[in-house]
């Protein structure tokens, strides 16, 4: 196993928008979206996330997709590292628990929120 895990099966949207992500137990932001997988997001934020630990999130989202405008699910912190930027850390989290619906809104972020794939 490498630092980032497990090498990924899914592959990987990056944002057009840095969604706020938030921790639902304290209520607080962990950070905002930078790319997310059916199996897993990447965030970017101003301090360190634990890694191993998990996490109860939402993602806040600009409208209501499928009938809510987040997205509720738990998610393992799998790596931690300072971003290029290094006022700053990447999270990688491997979501571990989501709904169909919450798994739902994640493929229509990846398709609506996503850059467009150049072939």
């Amino acid at each position: 196993m490498t630092e980032l895990g497990e090498q990924r099966k899914a592959k990987r949207e990056q944002t057009i928008f840095y969604l706020e992500v938030i921790d639902s137990e304290i209520d607080q932001p962990i950070g905002r979206l930078v790319d997310i997988t059916t199996e897993g997001i990447m965030v970017v934020h101003d301090s360190p996330l634990a890694v191993h630990r998990e996490y109860q999130l939402k993602i806040l989202l600009p409208r209501e997709l499928n009938g809510s405008s987040k997205i509720d699910f738990k998610a393992e912190c799998r790596w931690c590292r300072l971003s290029v930027n290094q006022d700053y850390f990447d999270a990688g989290l491997r979501i571990v628990d989501a709904s169909s619906n919450d798994r739902l809104r994640m493929e229509m972020v990846m398709k609506h929120y996503s850059f467009p794939h150049s072939f």
